[in-house]
């Protein structure tokens, strides 16, 4: 998924045609990568513990069915409407400037269209997905480390026939942790479920990930490569996820993937983006702004807290998101 502006940037840059220069930085990797054993499947009744466990072997992991197909039909029938409005090839920032060069259409994906404020959009998605059990268990198993976990953005990814493959990234690298962190301890601080509501296919630009990319040393090879060449990994290194509608695809911050090409003539992929971050960064979205205090009422005590309409804590450092008058956030708001 496309974050933000300075994300985008770096975007461009591993746009390019690949060079040979950070060849060598892959050599580990590409042995996994080349490895004929698939990412792992788990049930969304399987215990939070196991899904974390093969969670972080992987940099991913494959959920089945996380939503029911009611609910998939829900999310589609809400979006529908709300993506006839989008402009293909756009970020789902309505603010974000246009990037230099006209690269909106290679970053963002020509034929692409991203949905944000999904809060609002989708009855569904503000009752349904935010408050998924599995997410929630998942989340708060991942997150145990730092402390509270919030939601950072939600997008629906709609990827149309034609569109090209998205340059390779890693999600979290939008916050400085990813930057600076070493290998003796790597927190997760970003993760992000990818909610399949259509199928993913290998025609149709089913998600493409790089096995064991979620251990690069960042914070050695930024120094050793200005232009982001660890990023870049021959084709046949990227292997696609496909998933059925109701499935969700959870990405460690670190690992390498990107969108793939629509290499169909009529088929439209949509996947739900949704960034959950610990509760020590910045979200994207300001969701307590963007959502009516009278809405938001009516959402459970976890999802308020998600959502950032209650205090949240960390394990180290200052509790966050405090109001320090008596009654606190909960009481100021009213509910």
């Amino acid at each position: 998924m496309i974050m933000s502006t300075r994300l985008s940037q770096l975007f461009r840059i591993t746009a390019r045609p690949r060079v040979t220069q950070a060849k060598g930085k892959h050599t580990a990797i590409s042995s996994l990568a080349m490895s004929s054993r698939h990412f792992s499947r788990l049930n969304r009744t399987t215990p939070a513990t196991e899904v974390v466990k093969n969670f972080k072997a992987d940099g991913c992991v494959v959920i089945e069915s996380m939503l029911t197909p009611s609910q998939v039909s829900r999310l589609n029938t809400d979006l529908d409407a709300a993506l006839a409005t989008i402009t293909a090839g756009k970020p789902a920032n309505a603010n974000t400037p246009p990037l230099p060069g006209g690269a909106d259409a290679t970053v963002f994906g020509h034929n692409t269209k991203r949905l944000g404020n999904l809060l609002n959009a989708s009855a569904a998605f503000r009752e349904e997905v935010i408050d998924n059990d599995s997410l929630h268990d998942v989340s708060a198993e991942i997150f145990k480390e730092t402390g509270d976990y919030w939601l950072s953005t939600a997008q629906m990814i709609e990827i149309g026939p034609g569109s090209k493959a998205q340059p390779l990234h890693a999600d979290a690298s939008g916050w400085w942790p990813f930057w600076s962190m070493g290998d003796k301890w790597t927190p997760e601080f970003a993760v992000n479920f990818l909610f399949a509501t259509t199928d993913t296919t290998k025609m149709n630009g089913a998600t493409g990930v790089v096995r064991g990319s979620h251990r690069i040393k960042y914070s050695e090879v930024i120094h050793d490569d200005a232009t982001f060449g660890f990023w870049q990994f021959p084709d046949e290194e990227v292997e696609q996820i496909e998933l059925k509608a109701g499935e969700c695809l959870l990405l460690g911050g670190r690992v390498v993937h990107r969108g793939e090409e629509n290499k169909t003539d009529d088929d439209f992929r949509r996947l739900l983006s949704c960034t959950v971050i610990s509760s020590a960064l910045t979200p994207e979205e300001a969701h307590p702004l963007l959502l009516k205090g009278e809405i938001a009422r009516e959402l459970s005590e976890r999802a308020k807290k998600f959502l950032g309409f209650r205090e949240l804590a960390t394990v180290i450092g200052p509790d966050v998101w405090q109001d320090h008058r008596q009654g606190g956030l909960k009481g100021r708001l009213g509910f």
